[in-house]
Parts: C-alpha cells; structure tokens; sequence
C-alpha cells in the first residue's frame, strides 16, 4: 500500500479558506488519529517575526490545526517550538501565534524547560536526545512545517521542522559535532526516528525562495498538503519546488529507515494535481551532492575539512548589521566575535574556524550576512 500525500489549493489565509482546504486535504488521507490524546502541535518558528516575511508557519494555519485536532477528539493540544536563539522573552506573539493559540483556548508550551532523554535504536549519529521536556506529556507530535528553502539542507519541511525540539543553542552545538550536509540529515533522522511522529500539515500557501530559511523571499505558492508521513510529504514538497527528491539528505537517508518509502514510487498524490503548481522558476539553493568517490573519501577527517571549507561562505555587510549580536551567540564553533568600539564595532569572522553550518545567516534579522 502506497503513502497518500493529499494536496489541496488554497490562494490566501483567510481562516475559513484555509480551514476549509485543510480538512479536505484531511479527508483524503483519513488517518489523522487524535481522539482522546495529548497532542504537540509544532509549528516553524524560526525568528519571533511578523508573519508577512514567510519565516514561520503562519498563525492561521496553525489556527486550522489546532480547529481540526480539536474536531478529531484531542483531550489536549499544545503548541510551542525554540528557535535558535531562544531568548527569556520569546513568547511568539510577534508572528501572531501565540495569539491564536490563546483565542483557539489551546496551550502555549515553553520548550526552554526541563528535558526529556529520548533514546534511538540503531543510530546513524546519535543514540539519544535531551529534547524539550513537553513531549513527555505529548502522545502524538505533528509537524506544522512553512515550505522553504534552506542554506545547508536545500529544502526543510516536515522532517527539518522537528529540529526544533532540540531546545535553544544545544542547536548549534550539533552543527560544530556533526558540519557536514550528510551528517546533519543522518542526525536529523535520528531526531525524527526517538520521537515517532504522528502527522504533518504543510503550509505552502505562502512559502519561501532564494536564501532561506531565515532571508529568503516570500513566493505565492497556493497549497496546503497533509500526510500521516512526513517523509512522503518531505519527497512530494522537495520535489514540486524543482530538487530531485535524493538531494534532500534527510530525504536519501529518511528512506532507508522511515515509513517503508524507498522513493516517490512508494506515494500517491490524492486532491490536486502538482502539475496545477507553476513552480519552474522556484529559487532553489544548490545541495551540491557529492559523487560516489568524494562520499567514500569524505570518510577521512583531512578530506572533510577540505570540503567544508570549499564550501561557500558567510559574509558580513557591516553597514547593515545592527550589532544585536544573534549571530555571535549562536556560533558555537566560535568563529565570530565583536571587534572595535562605539561606531567601528563590528562582527568579525575567523575562516579558519566556520563550520559552513550558516546558523548566523539562518538568525540574522536584517538580511546582513551573505553566503558567498
């Protein structure tokens, strides 16, 4: 039996609309099954900001979420997430979430908590977890990814959504352990592996293009899509946006162990078209995968260094910057720091030391780092 991915149009959000394409879309899977459980909402919150610039799941799609949980049965539905740089004061009300949640009477949850350990059977990288304490009381998680771009994984959806769990800088610290495109996703997988996930809802009403996933562009894509299998979601949205769906490591790597799918063949795409989706000039970032003979060197240390730093690179446009120092903080190679004072204060950045993992591009909130 092949995964459904169901698909659905849906050109603005306006709450009936998107409700309204949501639960057909949810018709056409027929497995969202809450009834009676705690459940985890988790939406893509990358940065606290305004909802128009297409960084986060957009507050009226995870109002549909939360309606259609609730009509299913929920006994109890929390919503939260921990960006990269998770501050005292994030409360996700400048993307206009956390007002939602409190209108639609579900609960906002603070990943920055307790921690729970989660453990992995047959790893890839890790063999457990200290993720956000809230899915200890969690029965089923569903991912409420935005469909966007992204610097190091060239696309993150569903499964690149679930990162988030990992709470605040502990992030960052996985990107100095594991700096490499391939091992990032194999990582990733075993994050989405502990945590078994029960469901997605994509939100491609407004996704993102260029340079995301935090300083991309905003591009009208017109679609909602569910799946009980973020991985068939994962390869259905990577695919749509103009990849081959082996590009995405945690797509390649996902499909060896996750939900019986060896590939595209493996999912049937119920409701709309995607041939009704004009998306050829999607602007996609290169994933740049390696061939057969670069992974099998890539095995060694000095060669991996080598690749790393071949890689392109971020760079600072001081006379944008505002010094708020997000970037420094989340670098946990340490390779920028704050030189000079008063007006000639600015980030530097050692070469030497930068990982290529572009978590400063990712929390920059002027669009001042390039990646060259």
């Amino acid at each position: 039996m092949k995964t459904v991915v169901a698909v659905q149009k849906c050109s603005s959000y306006k709450p009936d609309e998107v409700f309204k394409a949501m639960k057909k879309a949810l018709a056409l899977t027929g497995d969202l099954d809450v009834k009676g459980k705690r459940v985890l909402l988790k939406p893509n919150i990358l940065r606290d900001a305004p909802a128009h610039r297409a960084l986060t799941t957009n507050p009226e799609f995870v109002r549909a979420a939360i309606r259609l949980c609730r009509e299913a049965g929920a006994a109890r539905i929390m919503v939260g997430d921990s960006p990269g740089v998770h501050l005292s004061n994030f409360d996700g009300r400048t993307c206009g979430i956390r007002q939602v949640v409190e209108e639609e009477e579900a609960q906002w949850v603070d990943f920055s908590g307790p921690k729970y350990k989660i453990s992995v059977p047959d790893a890839y990288k890790e063999e457990e977890f200290l993720l956000a304490g809230v899915l200890k009381e969690a029965d089923a998680v569903i991912s409420l990814p935005k469909l966007k771009t992204h610097q190091l994984m060239g696309y993150t959806g569903a499964i690149k959504n679930l990162y988030g769990l990992v709470p605040g800088y502990a992030k960052a610290g996985y990107h100095v352990k594991y700096p490499g495109r391939d091992d990032m996703g194999k990582l990733i997988i075993d994050l989405v592996r502990s945590i078994k996930p029960h469901y997605a809802f994509m939100d491609g009403i407004v996704a993102m293009e260029g340079p995301g996933p935090g300083n991309g562009f905003p591009r009208s894509v017109g679609l909602v899509a569910v799946s009980a299998s973020l991985l068939g979601l994962d390869i259905f949205a990577s695919q749509l946006i103009g990849y081959s769906w082996d590009d995405i490591p945690t797509n390649r790597y996902g499909a060896v162990v996750l939900d019986k799918i060896k590939g595209p063949e493996d999912i049937e795409i119920r409701g709309i078209s995607p041939d009704k989706f004009s998306l050829s000039d999607f602007q996609r970032i290169e994933t740049g995968r390696p061939g057969v003979l670069l992974r099998i060197l890539l095995r060694f240390g000095w060669i991996r260094c080598i690749e790393t730093k071949l890689r392109p690179k971020p760079v600072f446009q001081h006379d944008r910057c505002i010094r708020c120092g997000e970037c420094v903080a989340i670098c946990a190679s340490k390779a920028l720091s704050f030189h000079g004072k008063g007006e000639n204060r600015r980030v530097s950045i050692d070469y030497r030391k930068c990982i290529r993992c572009y978590c400063c591009h990712e929390v920059c909130p002027v669009d001042a780092i390039s990646i060259v």
